[in-house]
């Protein structure tokens, strides 16, 4: 016999080990809840649906055997739904904690709860519980999953009436949560790689990014209380929140914080932070280690600024004033009559404060 044949003759043998192992390993195990459908001629498709081999559910499975041929080829597909109802009255927190979701969250003219969550996947699990008023959502990763193909995609839509709820906590893996329009006293995130874009009215806002992104809209009239930002490589953006108390902690990411307004403490390693004031009316607060901070000011803002340094600056140009700090200095006034102290502890990085 040629190599090329015994080649040939030994992939043979492995391919209907192969099968038959396949065969035993269904057998020890037992399919259940299985539906066959078997037609072998011209087609060779044996179809299993809502299948679970060792009581592991696999959904629904096609397997190909081709007539002549030793080759098998095995394809799982599962499609899951579910959907649920809660009465609004009984609830004012709501908690998301989603693995790889697309979740929309919409909020209209109702008195329930709605909940739809599909996917394709049999790498998740969903659940939806209502505790001590609180309306929890939560996807997870099944274990060993990847042993039977990666995970498809998934949706959720929350339906929710328009009214003003307690808190909403969303914590995130690698999903993506949107909604053009939420109220809540505190709202806060924790995102590793997906990304949140929401308009939301909230007077306690708390973000921790990892390396995902968070946009947020002020959808409200009324200013926020406090927000308090943690990056270690994500973005950030706010917009329209003015409020009285900013504290962003940014370790290699970005942060934009637009139409702001109150007392402002920054604190970077060697990401940007970026800062367009609605209203100057407060103390601003900058440690740079390495990274960058771009301020705008309103028209007639003027800085009393003080700059400690290793080898970092600050520069400034307010109402046709310009002044660039190189050196340790404090009480540099420069601007225009709506005086407020800025504070600069710069290792290596720059400050531009600008109208």
């Amino acid at each position: 016999m040629s190599r090329s044949g015994k080649w040939l003759l030994i992939f043979g043998i492995i391919a209907i080990v192969s099968a038959v192992a396949f065969g035993f390993t269904v057998a020890a195990f037992g399919v259940t809840d299985g539906n066959y459908n078997i037609n072998i001629p011209g087609t060779g498709i044996k179809v299993i649906d809502g299948i679970s081999i060792g009581g592991i559910p696999m959904g629904n499975a096609e397997i190909l055997f081709r007539e002549g041929q030793t080759n098998v080829r095995y394809d799982f597909e599962q499609y899951k739904e579910y959907t649920g109802s809660f009465d609004a009255a009984d609830f004012t927190d709501i908690k998301l904690s989603l693995a790889s979701c697309k979740a929309n969250v919409i909020c209209t003219d109702t008195d329930k709860v709605d909940i739809v969550y599909k996917t394709g996947s049999r790498a998740v699990n969903f659940t939806a519980e209502l505790n001590n008023g609180v309306l929890a959502l939560e996807e997870k990763m099944n274990v060993g999953w990847s042993l039977f193909g990666s995970a498809k995609s998934s949706e959720l839509t929350l339906t929710i009436p328009e009214t003003l709820y307690n808190s909403l906590d969303i914590n995130l893996a690698s999903g993506k949560v949107y909604s053009q329009k939420i109220k809540a006293d505190d709202f806060r995130a924790n995102v590793a790689s997906g990304s949140v874009e929401l308009g939301i009215a909230a007077e306690d806002i708390d973000i921790n990014i990892a390396s995902g992104s968070t946009l947020l809209t002020n959808c409200g009239e009324d200013k926020a209380d406090k927000i308090t930002i943690q990056v270690a490589s994500g973005k950030v953006e706010l917009n329209g929140y003015g409020a009285e108390k900013t504290a962003a902690n940014i370790a290699s990411g970005s942060v934009l914080l637009n139409g702001i307004s109150g007392k402002v403490n920054g604190e970077l390693a060697s990401g940007k932070l970026t800062m367009v004031y609605s209203e100057w009316n407060d103390d601003l607060d900058i440690q740079l280690l390495s990274g960058t901070a771009d301020v705008t000011l309103p028209a007639g803002s003027g800085a009393n600024a003080s700059l400690k340094r290793l080898s970092g600056s600050m520069s400034i140009d307010l109402d046709g004033n310009s002044q660039k700090l190189n050196s340790t200095i404090s009480g540099v006034t420069v601007g225009g009559s709506n005086v407020h102290n800025i504070n600069g502890d710069v290792a290596s990085g720059s400050i531009r404060i600008h109208n």
